[in-house]
């Protein structure tokens, strides 16, 4: 009869299997395998933007390359919250003598912003040039505070 050997090791070796089994079974119903093994990783994309206090107004720019004023939308909530959104479709093509390349950059973005309360949203206007979006946030005019010294009796 043969001896059969313990090995410490085979032993952590069937843990980290019935484990990856395990944490493969609870994910599959949220990502089939077929689509980990295929989905490349997504990069969620929102406008890098600035916001410059001038002297009667905000100035927002936000870089939005490649995009037309048709597809940008800008909203602004009753609590002054403004939302930039829109959808980039872009499309690269480059061919060359022993290559070929074409990028496309597709989807949905969105940036949220709350403004100062100071500003008049009835008034905000925006354009977009050259990818560059610049929205003026027009503010009210700040009332100079008076302090008036009452003296106690």
């Amino acid at each position: 009869m043969a001896e059969k050997r313990y090995h410490p090791l085979v032993e952590f070796s069937r843990i980290e299997d019935a484990f990856d089994r395990y944490v493969d079974r609870f994910f599959s119903g949220l990502f089939p395998s077929r689509w980990r093994r295929e989905w490349p990783l997504e990069v969620e994309w929102s406008p890098v933007v600035d916001l410059i206090d001038k002297k009667n107004h905000f100035l927002l720019r936000a870089d939005l390359p490649g995009l037309k004023k048709e597809d940008v939308k800008i909203s602004i909530s009753e609590d002054n919250v403004m939302t930039i959104s829109g959808e980039t479709k872009r499309s690269e093509e480059e061919s060359k003598e022993d290559y070929y390349r074409r990028e496309r950059v597709y989807g949905a973005f969105s940036r949220s912003l709350q403004l100062p309360s100071n500003v008049i949203t009835e008034k905000v206007e925006a354009t977009l040039n050259d990818g560059i979006l610049e929205v003026k946030l027009p503010r009210k005019e700040e009332r100079k505070v008076t302090e008036r010294r009452i003296e106690v009796k």
